[in-house]
């Protein structure tokens, strides 16, 4: 008979919002990560991005406000730069894995089903553990956005962005890259460098550049003050609705309808100043059209446009962001996933994070619903992993 290893707490993913809460809940017992260690971050950003975030809102989190980046740098590992680079976070992120969280397996998991009170994970190596709870922080990635007409399109050559791996072979191709935020355009981008024959940006709105608002810019006292006051937290916009993020207990009592449209405004899709030098006047944005229709063809894909035009690509790209679905939560059982009550088309959650199945929580991304912008971004952290280890507590 198979030896089943028991633990209090899995934590699905190890990305900021995952080993933060791995490190709350070690601390009332044992917490084990799964999944390797932001991955995300390493196989879908571009390795020379420069995070916009506030050094001081870029921390993870651990139990009474230790692991900080400036714990780090404080630790002699490393020195402070601003604008902080992907490197150096991913760094900051494996120092924070080894001293805050004891337990972690790199192992996917394939399965998570309810079993003796508690779930029963499987991981993708074959080993079995049975927890009293999981706490699934799996990020945007298993909820990507597809436009029907190419989500009906059943060809290899329409490639969703999940991986910053999927551009090697797209030398000497013609491509189309769909969607009009940092992710659609970051992509472009990576076409470009892999030294692709043409790259066209097709966006069914515009492409929206952020401003040079970053907090390590250059400016006097009086300023200084005056940014800080409009821009509390890098990320969110504009003034003075970007405020609603910093609470997400008083987002969460907001009514649904006013909650979708202050999420859409808070979060409208843009690219990063970075990349505007690198992208703008370089590559050609077709901007208010949307494809309608694709034609697999043995010589190319074609494109047909909202404006009347068509497009024959070699490649597609599909960088339109994100949306959750319950398709997503593919880890779960098909009874337990069923459980999930989803209203208003996110999962209903209470204030510890908890889903309609006492036994599972949700984190990050899928919580952007009931807790607004914040579960997006790394600040979000320390707010769910504390909220999450008070319930795993009582």
């Amino acid at each position: 008979m198979r030896n089943v290893d028991r633990i209090d707490t899995a934590v699905v993913g190890a990305g900021p919002f995952g080993l933060s809460v791995a490190a709350h809940a070690s601390l009332n017992g044992s917490a084990r990560t799964f999944g390797e260690p932001m991955r995300t971050w390493r196989r879908l950003m571009p390795p020379d991005m420069l995070l916009r975030s506030d050094w001081d809102h870029t921390n993870l989190s651990a139990p009474g406000g230790a692991g900080t980046l400036e714990a780090w740098v404080q630790s002699g590992e490393a020195v402070r730069l601003e604008p902080l680079p992907l490197p150096h976070f991913l760094s900051y992120a494996e120092w924070f894995g080894r001293r805050f969280v004891p337990e972690s397996d790199p192992s996917d998991v394939a399965h998570i089903a309810l079993a003796d009170g508690g779930v029963r994970v499987t991981t993708s190596a074959g080993d079995e553990v049975q927890a009293r709870a999981a706490v699934l922080a799996l990020g945007v990635t298993p909820f990507p956005r597809v436009p029907p007409a190419l989500a009906r399109c059943d060809d290899p050559r329409v490639r969703i962005v999940l991986e910053r791996s999927g551009y090697d072979d797209l030398a000497g191709k013609r491509v189309a890259v769909i969607g009009a935020g940092n992710n659609g355009v970051e992509s472009a981008l990576l076409a470009l460098r892999a030294e692709a024959a043409s790259v066209e940006l097709i966006v069914r709105s515009r492409v929206r550049w952020f401003a040079e608002r970053e907090p390590h810019t250059p400016r006097g006292a009086l300023r200084q003050r005056l940014y800080r006051i409009a821009y509390p937290v890098v990320g969110f916009g504009p003034p003075p609705i970007n405020r609603f993020a910093l609470h997400p207990d008083a987002f969460a009592v907001l009514p649904h309808a006013l909650r979708a449209r202050l999420n859409a405004r808070l979060l409208r899709p843009g690219a990063a100043p970075w990349l505007r030098r690198h992208v703008d006047g370089v590559i050609p944005i077709s901007e208010g059209v949307e494809v309608q229709g694709v034609e697999a063809r043995p010589g190319g894909l074609v494109l047909a446009l909202s404006d009347g035009t068509s497009r024959e690509v070699d490649a597609c790209i599909v960088a339109c962001g994100f949306a959750f679905s319950r398709d997503g939560l593919s880890v779960l059982a098909p009874e337990l996933r069923a459980r999930v009550e989803i209203r208003d088309g996110w999962p209903v959650l209470d204030r510890a994070f908890r889903t309609s199945v006492p036994q599972l929580s949700l984190v990050g991304f899928p919580a952007e619903g009931r807790f607004g912008p914040l579960s997006r971004f790394v600040e979000g952290a320390e707010f769910a992993a504390q909220r999450v280890a008070q319930s795993l507590a009582a």
